[in-house]
């Protein structure tokens, strides 16, 4: 008996997790779909990166990984129509974690990582990191330099 109370409890415990860590996950997949279009098209490296992120950050694991693709692949798609729009959408959505300096700086370090993986950090890209930075409260210079000798 005690161990149908053991798994109810586990489950719930991952239904909590799941739903305090969504607002991150929809923040990770706007802030990187808008990185890795910055400069117009998504590389193979570019998906390859995003898969190495959905696999290693521990606050996504929680997640199944279609769902964050589905998530990336939808900012995309508003990304690809209206890129003002849809910037707009996503530095709102990436603010909300302007008072926690370790999220923040994990969205701006996986969207460097996105917009770096096809080998060019185009200036577009710089400057979306630039403004990610700005909404984030943090200094761009730091992210990146931590994220150039990383």
């Amino acid at each position: 008996m005690s161990s149908i109370f053991s798994v109810a409890r586990q489950s719930l415990a991952e239904k909590i997790k799941k739903h305090r860590s969504k607002p991150f996950l929809q923040a990770m997949m706007a802030a990187t779909a808008l990185l890795a279009l910055a400069d117009k098209e998504i590389a193979l490296s570019q998906r390859l990166a995003l898969d190495y992120i959905l696999e290693n950050v521990k606050e996504l694991k929680v997640f199944d990984v279609h769902q964050a693709v589905n998530l990336f692949r939808d900012y995309g798609k508003e990304v690809q129509e209206d890129f003002a729009k849809a910037k707009a959408k996503v530095l709102q959505t990436v603010a909300k974690f302007s008072g926690d300096q370790q999220k923040a700086a994990l969205l701006v370090r996986a969207s460097i990582l996105i917009a770096k993986a096809d080998g060019d950090f185009s200036e577009p890209e710089q400057k979306v990191v630039d403004e990610l930075c700005r909404v984030l409260c943090l200094e761009s210079e730091k992210v990146c330099k931590f994220e150039e000798g990383s």
